[in-house]
């Protein structure tokens, strides 16, 4: 799942109910063994884009105007089916919403391949 906050969204707006609901949610998704794993990224002003359209890499340093929606955390989930996934999405925005952040975009996409290592 990617997890796209609205663009305006600031620190402060996340509000500590919505941290006290994230824990209990979290938890309980971790005991059942369906979240895998978890994590949010720092602003694009700290990130950096790298390119290679022209046959040259071209590095870019954020912020980046140029996207619309960005890429703000990920959740892994483990689940039989895409419904079932978004039964779990459903949960977490769900749990947004009722905490004042209604214009987040969630992205359920299957992991094809890949490997641990």
């Amino acid at each position: 799942m990617s997890i796209m906050p609205p663009a305006d969204l600031k620190p402060e707006d996340v509000s500590q109910g919505l941290m006290d609901a994230m824990d209990p949610w979290m938890e309980k998704h971790i005991a059942a063994g369906t979240l895998i794993s978890t994590g949010g990224l720092k602003d694009a002003e700290q990130g950096r884009r790298l390119k290679g359209a022209t046959g040259t890499i071209i590095v870019t340093d954020g912020p980046f105007a140029e996207a619309k929606e960005v890429l703000g955390g990920y959740a892994v989930f483990e689940a039989p089916d895409l419904d079932a996934a978004t039964a779990v999405a459903r949960e977490f925005m769900q749990m947004h919403i009722q905490n004042g952040i209604p214009g987040l975009v969630l992205e359920l996409r299957e992991i094809a391949g890949g490997a641990n290592y």
